[in-house]
């Protein structure tokens, strides 16, 4: 699970992030960018961000909704699905789901909130397509074992501290 969702994270969260410094009109960048991930990418990216909204809040449950979201872990293919309870999963997911829907017909009414749910699952659909043409990459690749590492390093850590506060 760690896997996927730290591929899906920062795939939706970079793509937002940029979106959201307007760093989409920065030549500079988008030259750095193409670069260091290839133009195939970049051109993934900038299609994709025209279903990234603005609403902060939103963007933040569209990625708790695509962090959860298992359908594209490539890379990963020899790690055991038994690890994680499909069940459970789901059911993280329907109450994210649900989570954003209310917070949709709280902010802009029902047929609006129909409208930003759509953006919102074609922004995901984008992601999806985005983070499966990135696990063809290896600087991405690596990047998403470096953060993997980081992470696992931190758990591990935190459980060590709560031990030793316990004793």
């Amino acid at each position: 699970m760690l896997h996927s969702a730290a591929d899906n994270v920062t795939c939706m969260g970079g793509a937002f992030i940029m979106q959201h410094c307007c760093l989409y009109g920065i030549d500079t960048f988008l030259n750095t960018m193409n670069n260091k991930y290839g133009k195939s990418t970049m051109d993934i990216h900038l299609w994709a961000r025209k279903f990234i909204d603005t609403d902060v809040a939103l963007a933040k449950l569209g990625i708790s909704l695509f962090a959860f979201s298992e359908n594209t872990c490539c890379y990963y293919s020899n790690i055991s699905r038994d690890l994680t309870n499909s069940i459970h999963i789901f059911n993280i997911q329907n109450k994210y789901a649900e989570v954003t829907w209310k917070y949709l017909l709280y902010k802009y009414g029902h047929h609006e909130a129909v409208k930003q749910f759509l953006k919102l699952t074609l922004w995901i659909g984008s992601m999806n397509i985005l983070s499966s043409h990135a696990q063809s990459l290896a600087i991405h690749i690596k990047d998403i074992d470096s953060i993997i590492e980081h992470t696992e390093m931190t758990l591990i850590l935190d459980d060590v501290d709560q031990i030793i506060e316990k004793n």
